[in-house]
């Protein structure tokens, strides 16, 4: 069983690396890349509230490095991770505020929304604020 602090911090991983600006764009960045930033951010939220763990928004040398629980590193590994997760809980992910920084071809994201997991087999539902 994956604990739930984990899923919890995996979660937050997958909001950082897709989530959309809802600000100005930065310096150096157009209108497109913020637009392909946020399609790229429906779409995830989308799967991960769907409890799709195919992860196609993340590379094929992903490292998730959950809390108590060794890294996990690579795509179908991280696959399985994710799978496992979403065989125990229901996913309830929201943004509330996303900034976007672009710095050359990278875009660095901090994002505030919550997060809530409710287990499959039963039980209360746990939620968490993200501050970004």
């Amino acid at each position: 069983m994956i604990p739930r602090t984990s899923i919890l911090s995996l979660t937050v991983l997958i909001g950082v690396a897709a989530c959309a600006p809802s600000g100005a764009v930065t310096a150096g960045a157009t209108q497109a890349d913020s637009a392909a930033i946020d399609a790229l951010r429906q779409q995830a939220l989308a799967a991960v509230n769907a409890g799709d763990a195919t992860l196609a928004y993340f590379a094929d040398d992903v490292v998730l490095m959950p809390p108590n629980a060794p890294m996990v590193t690579g795509l179908p590994d991280a696959r399985a991770w994710f799978g496992e997760a979403t065989r125990q809980f229901q996913f309830s992910v929201s943004y509330t505020n996303c900034d976007v920084e672009f710095v050359g071809d990278l875009a660095i994201e901090r994002c505030a929304g919550t997060l809530a997991l409710t287990p499959l087999a039963g039980g209360p539902t746990v939620s968490d604020v993200w501050k970004g």
